[in-house]
């Protein structure tokens, strides 16, 4: 790893937003990062070829915002969350000039704290080695709140608020366009690959306020697509099984779980290609083989009912 930093960079962080359609959601992202406490030195929303509002409410918004800056990708590019990853990359690539420690992805639809960062940060001071950080993302559906992700913090962060330490981002290559999704996810397991620890930490909140995508799509196409992408990157045939039945109780009940599971089945008995290579493959699989015999050991060692 790295070590120098230059010490005007010490502490600092920039930010970036993808952003298509988020008309309804980017005024009050705007609010949340302009009340952080520690600001950011600077922002990047990066407008995905929007077709709504989202590019006006931005800039009138932001526009007294001495660290904003609005950007706009035009291309006809085909729609997937590949495309999301570009626009990112546009995004890094118009900061990079600058001296920071950390760079934030940060999407439309969570809305954070007002000592959001100021928290991450300074427990990134604690720990040299950690090199991927964030809160607990909590999903906000009719009316309740829900953490979807607990079990995971020592090696997830939702990819809706990941903090990068600028040395591990640059180290992994950055965001890996991939058609289906999951670059949050290959970024994790990159940047553990190279030494970094990546952390999620539980006392630090913010929210979700985009509706489950189960619910917003048809169930069957979205569990099909879910459990695909997991194959392709790799994911241990015996740990997806696990997740989905811990999944189980989450809308749509049982059959969100079980599309899925069937899409991870079909993907692998089609062997669909996948963009990442077979080290990382096996490193994946080995991780999640640990974690699965680690959760085992735990069960048994639950005293007895009595």
């Amino acid at each position: 790893m790295l070590t120098s930093l230059p010490a005007a960079a010490a502490g600092r962080y920039v930010l970036v937003s993808a952003c298509r359609n988020e008309a309804a959601y980017i005024e009050g992202l705007i609010g949340a990062v302009s009340a952080q406490t520690r600001k950011p030195l600077r922002w990047v929303i990066v407008d995905d070829n929007s077709t709504d509002e989202t590019s006006a409410v931005a800039m009138a918004r932001g526009k007294e915002l001495e660290f904003f800056q609005l950007a706009r990708m035009s291309d006809d590019r085909p729609r997937n969350f590949a495309s999301k990853v570009f626009a990112e990359q546009h995004g890094y690539e118009l900061v990079r000039h600058l001296e920071f420690e950390f760079v934030g992805f940060l999407d439309a639809d969570i809305l954070l704290p007002e000592d959001y960062y100021e928290q991450v940060i300074d427990s990134f001071k604690a720990e040299p080695d950690l090199g991927l950080a964030g809160g607990v993302v909590l999903d906000r559906e009719e009316g309740r709140v829900e953490n979807s992700r607990k079990g995971s913090e020592n090696h997830h962060v939702a990819g809706g608020v990941q903090l990068f330490r600028r040395r591990c981002f640059d180290q992994i290559g950055g965001y890996r366009p991939i058609k289906g999704g999951c670059e949050d996810t290959v970024a994790e397991v990159m940047s553990i690959m190279h030494g970094w620890k990546v952390r999620t930490f539980p006392s630090i909140n913010a929210i979700h306020l985009r509706p489950d995508g189960f619910v917003r799509k048809n169930p069957f196409q979205a569990g099909m697509a879910w459990g695909s992408k997991f194959y392709r990157i790799g994911y241990h045939p015996a740990y997806y099984t696990g997740q989905c039945l811990r999944r189980i109780g989450r809308r749509p009940i049982i059959v969100g779980s079980l599309f899925s599971l069937f899409g991870f089945i079909i993907a692998s008995l089609k062997a669909e290609p996948r963009p990442v290579s077979k080290d990382f493959v096996r490193f994946l699989r080995k991780m999640q083989a640990r974690r699965i015999t680690e959760a085992l050991n735990s069960v048994r060692l639950l005293p007895e009912a009595k």
